[in-house]
């Protein structure tokens, strides 16, 4: 069981400012507010923080919170990691604060153990001459949707954008929407799923962070369900509480199994394109490099009203998915020696509910 820590005590009774700016002293909680509405594999929220001195904030990652079975790699915990200092970056110029981001500052990681040192140092300093950045106000309403979206495509135009939003030089950006690859693509991110979900202890890492009804979300603070699937309200009590109840999704897996691959092949057959981020190199400062560029595409996403959402298993660091990863990249012209980080669907949706947040207090740490 975690305990908590005397730093979180100490804000535990503060107002979690998620959209409201903080007051002065309090510039760094109103920064983290902004940071934890970054995407996580699984809305997990890998994070932790420490509040050293009157103007650092240290991040590191929560290994209680990375999934080792589907991430054995770690890669997915970097990657939200990265999309954690953009969105604080991004806040930080809103609040009128230069973010200075010292990466791994306790020396340069093995690229395959868990780091336990910290991800980040970041200092904050007020600069007026800092200017703010327009994707400052995606943050609050960026979402991972992961309901059916229309097949209309998304024009080759409205992609340049998204591209352009990220950083093309060190993690190239690449996106179709042609009908035919979108199918192949399908085939294999179909494979992957079916792949990944026949493992026991995948299997239970992939339940772990699914709320199979509106109060389990709502205990939690995270995960994702059946609403952010596009479920209606009255769809989702009766889905959750008669058909795929998590004692009888753990008690007998194998329906939802099999609903979880299907339903995954017709939302990614029907979309408006699929994206991908690679990388030259795999080393963990790529990954970062990678998570800070997906965020910046996801929040120009919502700022054209671009549903969005990722989809890890084709791209997950265990021995069954190289298979996968080898053909993905042959199908997407990506060279051997380079490494596909991010593979997303996108295109046009009806938003579906905010996934949960835990509070600012629960990631403090001492």
């Amino acid at each position: 069981m975690r305990t908590e820590s005397e730093s979180s005590r100490q804000f535990r009774d503060k107002k979690d400012p998620h959209v409201q700016g903080g007051r002065e002293e309090d510039i760094r909680l109103s920064l983290i507010g902004y940071a934890i509405r970054a995407p996580s594999h699984r809305n997990s929220q890998p994070w932790k923080v420490a509040l050293p001195g009157a103007s650092r904030i240290v991040l590191s990652i929560d290994h209680s919170r990375v999934a080792g079975a589907l991430d054995p790699s770690g890669r997915q915990a970097f990657l939200s990691c990265g999309a954690f200092l953009e969105n604080l970056d991004i806040a930080a110029r809103a609040s009128g604060y230069r973010a200075d981001i010292d990466l791994f500052p306790a020396g340069w990681p093995d690229p395959v153990k868990p780091l336990r040192d910290p991800v980040a140092s970041i200092d904050l300093e007020r600069d007026e001459r800092i200017q703010p950045d327009p994707l400052f106000h995606a943050i609050p309403v960026r979402q991972t949707n992961r309901r059916p979206y229309s097949d209309r495509p998304v024009p080759l135009s409205v992609a340049g954008e998204l591209g352009a939003a990220g950083d093309s030089e060190l993690v190239p950006f690449g996106f179709t929407n042609d009908r035919n690859l979108i199918r192949e693509i399908r085939d294999l991110v179909v494979d992957a799923l079916a792949r990944e979900l026949s493992n026991r202890e995948r299997f239970r890492e992939y339940c772990d962070y699914f709320r199979f009804t509106d109060a389990e979300a709502a205990r939690s603070g995270d995960g994702y369900g059946f609403a952010q699937s596009g479920y209606g309200k009255i769809t989702r009590f009766f889905t959750g509480a008669f058909l795929f109840s998590r004692e009888s999704v753990l008690r007998n897996p194998e329906a939802f199994r099999r609903r979880a691959v299907s339903d995954l092949g017709k939302i990614m057959e029907k979309c408006g394109g699929i994206g991908w981020l690679s990388t030259k190199g795999d080393f963990r400062i790529d990954q970062v490099r990678a998570g800070r560029a997906f965020e910046r595409i996801h929040l120009r996403a919502s700022s054209l009203s671009l549903a969005l959402q990722p989809v890890a298993s084709p791209v997950a660091g265990y021995r069954e998915m190289e298979e996968v990863r080898a053909g993905l990249s042959e199908l997407l012209a990506i060279p051997g020696t380079h490494t596909i980080q991010v593979l997303f669907r996108t295109g046009y949706a009806k938003r579906v509910p905010q996934a949960p947040r835990r509070n600012i207090s629960d990631f403090i740490v001492s």
